[in-house]
């Protein structure tokens, strides 16, 4: 637990989140699924691929970090290899690619992926690293350009 909660506090995630804005969640907030939790919060969840996505203050192995943002927009917060960061931030075509809960192997890149870059998500692997396997959208930039051509 004590190496999940340094990863947490890594000045790489404490950018991210002051980026996105959002805090921790509070006490009276925990347990609650993610609908039901005010924008602006971040917690962990060890059920991230499922509707409800309960949060909690606490780190625990294998669990996601997952931002409610401002205006209501979920996004996951992971590792990913270097190929798939790349295809993830280019956002040209969909693609699949395993979203680790910490750095795991190759997959060293932290990333967000906000829930409307997000077709479809697998139940988290619950052995090599815990990935989630995460069915990724382009960029509605990159859909209207293709719509157009």
């Amino acid at each position: 637990m004590a190496q999940d909660q340094n990863l947490t506090l890594s000045p790489e995630r404490q950018a991210l989140r002051a980026r996105a804005q959002v805090r921790l969640i509070r006490p009276e907030e925990e347990g609650f699924g993610i609908r039901r939790v005010p924008e602006g919060v971040y917690g962990y969840s060890s059920a991230a691929s499922s509707d409800e996505i309960p949060l909690f203050a606490k780190p625990i192995y294998g669990a996601f970090e997952v931002h409610k943002l401002a205006g209501g927009e979920v996004a996951w917060i992971g590792y990913v290899t270097e190929a798939d960061y790349r295809r993830f931030e280019e956002g040209g075509e969909p693609f699949t690619m395993e979203l680790y809960p910490e750095p795991w192997g190759e997959a060293t890149k932290l990333v967000s992926v906000p829930a409307s870059r997000v077709d479809r998500r697998k139940p988290q692997a619950r052995e090599n690293g815990m990935p989630m396997r995460v069915e990724v959208a382009p960029r509605i930039e990159k859909m209207d350009l293709a719509l157009q051509a």
